[in-house]
């Protein structure tokens, strides 16, 4: 049974539905969207109803995209969107689906989130080394090492050579707050009109991840956008996603997103196992990318990370014996700052923003830390916390280590299953699929439903 918008639309009895379903968590630098081949649906009297009589020429041109739910004994197999594209009453009515992931941020997928309205806050003096927002951790004033903030001005005004110089209490020099990437995600997300939630808010060091820039807070009111990376929405979230090597689950009908960490699936036991419902034979084809590189763009603007320092070389994992050992790279926009060996302090040399010296429009590339809060009378943010340091090699170690190990054992397997429509409904691509004494993960499912034919799988294994 098919619904647009909740009410049922009749379609030929003998035809079925053709999915695509695509896994979202194996690509990094796109948000995949599954696929659907919708059969025609006759122009009866209820359908036209459904579609509000839109074949008949006085109907306009109104027609807004229709919620589409596909129901089969009362499971829910694949929920999206319908988009109307033709209507005649000879031929009924043509459309395609769409679940809408290109699109999950509708207007604003493209916007740079600098010009975006995030709105203000006040600057409140004295400065608090950590601020909250509604409750929640939302900015902090860390101390910076950046004797070129002012360029060649600074000595001449007294300037310290710290951002955000603090003894005690904050000192003079120019104070650049620095916003939680939780707390941004979770104003993305009230600005989109979604919902966030998901273990990345909660964890006990990502929790504590902050968005580093070179805005000098000048007036007494702080505009939050004009301190935040110079990135998409969709490039903001993907680039966070290479960091952590996050999972998303998108819902774009409950315009919903669930933020996770994709090593921790991989970790999970497979409890699902479908070897009774394979059929006979497959074709088994290897991963010739068995290595993976981590690389991050550093700010060329930057004189401590103009030449690239060796903490931030890029990790390669090592060759293996019978392994065709090409790459596969993911190359992270996102980076960090270099600590100053003396003060154990961060450090850059680069010019900020700011209008004491015409400064308005110096450019800085997007970078992270993490706030370890007041350490030695200092408000500290370093580049590393808790063991998870933010390098190429540390990520490795840490967020990206067992999606290092699979691709070192991967390969793909095209093979059949017998599937029915319950089956459909529990899908779970962030989830292992056993079958014939190998653990696998989905990459693509093409199935028909109502089911009459087998459904052609793309597995991958080496889990």
């Amino acid at each position: 049974m098919i619904r647009l918008n909740g009410q049922q639309v009749l379609v030929v009895a003998k035809e079925s539905v053709k999915y695509s379903l695509i896994n979202p968590h194996l690509l990094y630098d796109s948000i995949p969207s599954s696929q659907a081949q919708i059969p025609t649906f006759p122009a009866v009297r209820e359908n036209r109803a459904v579609f509000d009589y839109y074949d008949e020429p006085q109907a306009g041109n109104y027609l807004p995209e229709l919620l589409y739910q596909h129901f089969h004994n009362g499971d829910l197999i694949r929920e999206g969107y319908f988009l109307l594209t033709e209507a005649s009453l000879e031929n009924g009515y043509k459309g395609a689906y769409s679940d809408k992931l290109g699109l999950f941020f509708g207007q604003y997928q493209n916007t740079n989130i600098r010009e975006m309205d995030f709105g203000s806050i006040p600057k409140t003096l004295p400065l608090s080394p950590l601020n909250q927002l509604e409750g929640k951790d939302a900015y902090c004033y860390p101390t910076i090492l950046n004797d070129f903030f002012y360029g060649p001005n600074g000595a001449g005004i007294g300037y310290s050579g710290k951002i955000n110089d603090y003894a005690v209490s904050y000192t003079a020099g120019p104070k650049v707050p620095m916003f939680f990437a939780g707390w941004v995600l979770q104003k993305l997300a009230a600005i989109t009109g979604i919902r966030v939630s998901g273990s990345f808010f909660t964890h006990p060091v990502w929790s504590k991840l902050i968005l580093f820039n070179l805005k000098e807070a000048e007036s007494e009111s702080i505009t939050i956008a004009h301190h935040l990376p110079p990135l998409t929405v969709t490039e903001f979230i993907l680039e966070l996603r290479k960091i952590a090597n996050l999972k998303f689950e998108f819902n774009a009908v409950e315009r919903s997103l669930k933020i996770d960490f994709w090593d921790d699936s991989l970790l999970q036991p497979t409890q699902r196992n479908w070897t009774a419902k394979a059929v006979k034979g497959e074709i088994k084809t290897p991963e010739t990318n068995t290595r993976m590189q981590l690389t991050m763009q550093m700010d060329g603007n930057d004189g401590m990370t103009k030449d690239k320092p060796a903490f931030f070389a890029d990790f390669v994992s090592e060759e293996t014996e019978g392994n065709r050992n090409g790459i596969a790279q993911v190359n992270m926009k996102f980076s960090s700052l270099a600590v100053d060996e003396s003060t154990g302090l961060p450090i850059c040399k680069q010019e900020g923003q700011s209008s004491q010296f015409g400064q308005q429009a110096k450019p800085f590339s997007p970078r992270l830390l993490f706030w370890h809060g007041i350490t030695d009378g200092l408000p500290i943010a370093l580049p590393g916390l808790s063991g998870i340091t933010l390098s190429p090699a540390g990520l490795a170690e840490t967020c990206w280590k067992e999606t290092i190990a699979l691709r070192k054992r991967m390969f793909y397997l095209q093979k059949q299953f017998i599937l029915n429509e319950a089956d459909l409904a529990k899908l779970d691509f962030s989830q292992k699929y056993h079958c014939e004494g190998v653990d696998y993960l989905l990459a693509q499912v093409n199935v028909g439903v109502p089911v009459k034919e087998v459904a052609e799988c793309l597995l991958v294994g080496g889990g």
